[in-house]
């Protein structure tokens, strides 16, 4: 089989031709509620709440317990981080097959979490949060497959490769290459100069956190039919309000993310804070998660509040549900939300674009991009940026309802090509990399000054 024969520092992954492809959904935690108008359950709506400043919402059901739940988002979203920590080659200990495939796979065992935090985090094994919630199930699941639209797999392969695919493959070799005494960044570099610690880490963020995010709670959740905003079960929430939990779970912002305890005197995130002062950082609520962190690190430039925006969205939504608003008024805050969100998915494609030109500044126009010529330094920062700019160019495609056409995630995914432009002049890797933007602030109205500064 294809997949079984590739090897570290093969060329196969990537230098192929590009499809088309428009990629739509992936799997989650359980079918989840249908939803339609609110029941007539006799509540006042003189007991409406203003829209809180946090995340915070007591629970409508059962006095004195929060309303708010997501510990499955919060453990995959720990699982993806972990796993890059390792593939990085900077956790403690060996790199094995074993310890990636656990985080990948993960179901139920002690492991313990490697993200650390000042103060320590309360949590110190995944089990503390949640179990059985398996990064690969979310990969391989409903909305990830139909998030491959009339393709089946990923832009840029001709033999039917799937995020699973080009994740478990990666994963093998990098743990191969470490175990052949390899060290990072080497040990995770593919031949053509692949990211393969990149491309592993940014396939997840879009084909679990994004994919499940976007296109399933934010989207098919709230466009189904008959459910009510009802009780869920015995718990303190609603099965509506749990589903639109679990997004923003998903998106990963602390539940007081508008604290100025989460920026530095610069505006730029701090990923942790002990708002409730017990000496530890609660990673189900006071840590900030990548997508919600690239939103502060995109949203700060030149007055874009990508990550006002949303979380404002996410917070007006949660509250709509807990009012028993109607459905359309919900579903309106959820495209707010998914439209920021996706918005921060771009902008990262237009920086790690602007790093890639970045990158090949120390170059004559005319001259032909190498190792040699690039010196070490740049050599690895442009095999970063490439690795970071293809996948989440991918990531967009996971959004059933993208603002970026089919076509024109074609056009982008040619443009990025196959690998970094090793072999290619420096103005003609340039005038792709334009062309790339182009396609960018056509698809989403982006300001020039906002284009040239990510």
């Amino acid at each position: 089989m294809y997949w079984t024969t590739l090897v570290r520092r093969s060329s196969s992954l990537f230098l192929v031709p590009l499809l088309a492809a428009g990629l739509l959904l992936g799997g989650c935690d359980s079918n989840g509620p249908e939803v339609g108008d609110d029941p007539d359950n006799g509540d006042d709506p003189d007991d409406d709440i203003e829209v809180p400043a946090s995340y915070t919402f007591d629970s409508r059901f059962v006095d004195g317990e929060s309303a708010v739940a997501y510990p499955g988002q919060v453990t995959r979203n720990l699982l993806i981080a972990d796993l890059k920590t390792l593939t990085d080659g900077r956790a403690d200990g060996e790199v094995t097959l074993d310890r990636l495939m656990d985080r990948y796979e993960y179901t139920d065992q002690a492991l313990d979490i490697l993200l650390s935090t000042d103060p320590a985090p309360q949590q110190a094994q995944y089990p503390d949060i949640a179990t059985d919630k398996s990064l690969k199930g979310k990969v391989t699941a409903t909305y990830s497959d139909q998030a491959l639209i009339g393709v089946g797999a990923l832009a840029g392969f001709d033999d039917g490769a799937t995020a699973d695919d080009v994740i478990t493959t990666y994963l093998d070799a990098i743990a191969a290459s470490y175990a052949e005494g390899q060290d990072a960044p080497e040990a995770y570099t593919t031949a053509e100069n692949v990211s393969m610690s990149q491309i592993v880490n940014k396939l997840l963020l879009g084909a679990v956190a994004y994919s499940q995010g976007t296109a399933k709670y934010l989207d098919d959740v709230l466009n189904r039919d008959d459910s009510p905003n009802t009780q869920d079960g015995d718990n303190p929430y609603s099965t509506l309000g749990h589903a639109w939990d679990e997004a923003f779970g998903y998106y990963g912002a602390a539940r007081e993310f508008a604290s100025g305890d989460y920026y530095d005197e610069n505006g730029m995130i701090a990923n942790a804070a002990d708002r409730n002062g017990d000496g530890a950082i609660d990673l189900s609520s006071e840590f900030v998660y990548t997508w919600a962190d690239y939103s502060v690190d995109r949203g700060t430039v030149n007055g874009v509040g990508f990550q006002e925006d949303a979380f404002e969205a996410f917070r007006e939504g949660r509250t709509a549900i807990l009012n028993q608003e109607s459905i359309d008024d919900i579903r309106d805050h959820a495209d707010d939300a998914r439209a920021a969100w996706e918005k921060v998915v771009a902008a990262n494609v237009v920086h790690y674009l602007n790093s890639m030109e970045s990158d090949l500044s120390g170059l004559a126009d005319d001259e032909t991009i190498t190792e040699e010529a690039l010196g070490p330094d740049a050599t690895a920062e442009l095999n970063e940026h490439w690795g970071e700019a293809k996948p989440f160019a991918w990531a967009l495609q996971y959004n059933a309802d993208k603002e970026i056409s089919d076509s024109q995630l074609e056009t982008l995914h040619g443009e990025l090509g196959g690998a970094p432009p090793y072999g290619e002049t420096k103005a003609d890797a340039v005038a792709a990399i334009n062309a790339a933007k182009d396609v960018l602030q056509t698809a989403y109205d982006f300001d020039d000054s906002n284009m040239a500064d990510w």
